[in-house]
């Protein structure tokens, strides 16, 4: 197991993509929180998942990731049950699509509070304990959109965009603690059976510009996510890592 007793926080790990990662980094051998507004969803995978260790080796918390208080009291409660926290996971967001002239600013605002706000908040809130404990890991989800942009998505991009430039200034400055600071940009997970015949046309226009022809899957994620939260990457730090089948280059 690459993550024996390891403390890893996931946020918006309830459902989707979140929800499989918090799945393998479990069956890896960690301690799981999985921070969610959806905390029925949550608190029914953390069961299931004590009742499959015979241990209680995750739980549940419900957590704005947009909320000061929710944050830090994520961080005071994983420190309560679980006693260190090892790894965050930055996995939290929302994207809209949306034309640039129908963007008000109270939906820029509030892209940019779950998708770039939350990240600050977040790490702010268990950064004291891993410099104490000299050791950490802070894994943040971009997108691969960073690199080439995308139409009727300018404050997704540009919350994103700004995940980036986090992830490496952050990296900078808490290597000297023995934390590391990564991102990974991953392209698009679409779920085929909700595609409609123009939606599926997109995804096969994607595909033939990928190096890989066929669509991405939560799978695809899982092995860099693991490595990233793992000893294995204790000498990488301020990197971002595009896992989208080769689609973007830079």
């Amino acid at each position: 197991m690459r993550l024996k007793d390891k403390v890893i926080i996931v946020t918006g790990g309830a459902n989707g993509i979140g929800r499989v990662y918090c799945e393998h980094l479990f069956r890896e051998g960690a301690f799981l929180v999985i921070a969610d507004t959806d905390i029925a969803t949550a608190e029914a995978l953390a069961s299931d998942m004590n009742a499959e260790a015979g241990d209680r080796r995750a739980t549940a918390l419900p957590v704005d990731v947009t909320s000061q208080s929710d944050t830090r009291l994520m961080a005071q409660t994983t420190l309560q049950t679980f006693h260190r926290i090892d790894v965050l996971l930055n996995n939290a967001g929302s994207y809209p699509h949306v034309a640039f002239e129908a963007i008000t600013y109270e939906a820029w605002r509030r892209v940019m509070a779950v998708n770039l706000d939350s990240i600050f908040l977040c790490s702010r809130a268990v950064l004291d304990h891993m410099k104490a404990q000299k050791s950490g890991k802070i894994v943040n989800i971009a997108t691969n959109l960073v690199w080439s942009g995308l139409e009727e998505m300018v404050h997704y991009v540009a919350a994103k965009s700004g995940v980036v430039g986090f992830t490496r200034s952050l990296a900078r400055e808490v290597g000297k603690f023995g934390i590391t600071v990564n991102a990974v940009a991953p392209g698009a997970v679409v779920p085929e059976a909700r595609l409609s015949e123009t939606g599926r046309q997109r995804v096969e226009d994607v595909i033939r510009y990928q190096c890989v022809k066929r669509g991405q899957r939560p799978e695809d994620l899982v092995g860099i996510i693991t490595f990233l939260c793992s000893p294995e990457s204790d000498f990488i730090s301020g990197q971002v890592i595009t896992v989208d089948g080769g689609l973007t280059m830079h």
